[in-house]
């Protein structure tokens, strides 16, 4: 193919250095012994109980209570974890390889459309590139970037199989363990099937027959299992969360258009300028799964209790129009015309701008190492507490200092969010019980919520994690912005309070 003009290599360039930046602050944050997201630590809980053998999916309680998602990422993590040790670092080895693997994964679909390899290079990269945007997600310990390989993988097999039948089939295992990972990608999945059976009923019918195979199986085995309590978590719960006015419009504004306007101007040319009447088919396909891939992460976004991560799909749908845009422009382009070089150069331009609009600042993403000393000091500091001790918001930390681990504060407040049901009441029941029988010898809470109205009559503010001086330590590097701060202990009992005071960063 024609060599690229000086603009589309640098966008190249630039394209890679987002890759290496995300490998490199992905390696730098693997081994990081605490939370870089506030809910990453109750991964780890999770991924105990597989590892153990126990059920995912029980009665809710305060021992444990789990995350709305389906169970495979943590299946996943256990089988790393045999051979690394439990923790952080299995989680986060599944995250990082399946990031890597969605970029492979954007490259075979964008790659298949061009003489060229660029635009893959290209698409790909943008999706490196809006890893801060995105809430620099792509390595945490959370069940998204495995989501987004497997869905992403479904695609591409769905699109670049030849065989009709094993397109479909390929494409159905894939995103049935995608939705086994996140149930959001039946979303998606719905409508490509829909498209596939009407546009390539042999293709469509096995992808289909395939998936409700698949998902339906696993599902109905693990309801069955659970005693109900796997729909209950993964479909009921989730339709609770209410949704957020401000953020319906919001999102095109602030999430989507702002920030990735440029890609999307690029990428409306594999509509307006491809062969459609060659091509309808894969044409439908395309602009079917973009679509689903964005209103899905819109459906997310307008959720109470939701972070930009969760907009991660429509992300990766823009940055896969991109490079089939630059595709079929590529597919027009002629060297010897100077207003094609003009048109590449004024692509290059609008592509350098993207990059520019999604700059960030990769130091910013890491932990430092007073972040770890004061986790260190906080650990040893409830390792000297007499009882047990609850962290609502990173139960974790009580088990990394040999304490019994509990349920994490928003796994509980998903349930109670139902104040009628019987379920609801009776683990309302049980923490207020906890509460009356002073069961725990510490409670460490980050600010007032609704665990601080449920222990306050029977425990009191008694000192505090972090002094004056210390307003820049130990707080997540993405996601809610929290930290452990507020030390409470039972009434009548100072001698708790006294083995913490001082914080991490002062002397005890």
């Amino acid at each position: 193919s024609p060599p690229l003009g000086w603009g589309a290599r640098l966008a190249v360039f630039v394209g890679i250095a987002y890759i290496v930046s995300f490998i490199a602050i992905a390696i730098l944050r693997l081994g990081y012994p605490f939370e870089l997201e506030w809910m990453e630590g109750s991964s780890i809980a999770h991924l105990n109980r597989v590892l153990h053998g126990l059920q995912l999916y029980v009665k809710p309680s305060l021992d444990f209570t789990p995350f709305t998602y389906p169970p495979l990422y943590f299946i996943v993590s256990a089988w790393v974890a045999r051979l690394t040790g439990s923790g952080f670092v299995p989680l986060r080895l599944v995250s990082i390889a399946a990031s890597l693997g969605t970029l492979a994964m954007i490259y075979a679909y964008v790659r298949r459309e061009s003489a060229s390899r660029w635009p893959a290079l290209v698409a790909a990269s943008l999706f490196a590139a809006t890893f801060r945007q995105s809430g620099a997600w792509l390595d945490l310990g959370r069940v998204d970037a495995l989501f987004l390989c497997l869905m992403m993988a479904g695609a591409a097999a769905v699109r670049r199989i030849e065989s009709a039948w094993l397109a479909g089939i390929a494409g159905g295992v894939l995103f049935a363990l995608a939705a086994l990972t996140k149930q959001s990608a039946l979303f998606i999945a719905a409508p490509v099937a829909v498209v596939l059976i009407a546009t390539d009923w042999k293709r469509g019918v096995a992808f289909g027959a395939t998936l409700a195979a698949c998902f339906g199986g696993f599902a109905w085995v693990l309801n069955r299992q659970s005693g109900g309590w796997f729909s209950f978590y993964v479909f009921e719960l989730p339709r609770d969360h209410p949704i957020i006015g401000q953020l319906l419009r919001g999102f095109w504004i602030e999430d989507f258009v702002g920030p990735l306007g440029f890609a999307l101007a690029i990428g409306a040319a594999h509509f307006f300028l491809a062969p459609i009447r060659q091509r309808w088919r894969v044409l439908t396909l395309d602009f079917t799964l973009i679509l689903a891939l964005v209103l899905t992460g819109y459906a997310t976004r307008i959720r109470v209790g939701s972070f930009i991560n969760v907009a991660l799909p429509a992300y990766l749908g823009v940055c896969v129009l991109a490079g089939l845009g630059l595709s079929t422009l590529w597919a027009h382009r002629r060297t010897d015309s100077p207003v094609s070089r003009r048109a590449e150069s004024f692509v290059a331009l609008l592509l350098l701008a993207q990059f520019a609009l999604l700059a960030y600042k990769p130091w910013l993403q890491l932990p430092s190492s007073a972040d770890r000393a004061a986790g260190e000091q906080i650990v040893e500091s409830l390792r000297r507490v007499t009882g047990d001790v609850w962290v609502p918001r990173h139960p974790y930390l009580a088990e990394l200092a040999g304490k019994p681990t509990f349920a994490h504060e928003l796994a509980l407040q998903d349930v109670l969010r139902q104040t009628e049901a019987a379920h609801s009441r009776a683990l309302l029941g049980e923490i207020q019980a906890a509460a009356r029988s002073r069961r725990f010898g510490l409670l460490v809470l980050d600010d007032e919520s609704w665990v601080h109205h449920e222990f306050s009559p029977y425990y009191h503010h008694a000192a505090e994690m972090f002094g004056a001086t210390e307003t820049a330590l130990f707080w997540p590097r993405t996601g809610f912005v929290t930290r452990p701060d507020f030390v409470w202990v039972p009434e009548a009992d100072s001698t708790a309070a006294r083995n913490v005071t001082g914080g991490p960063g002062r002397p005890h």
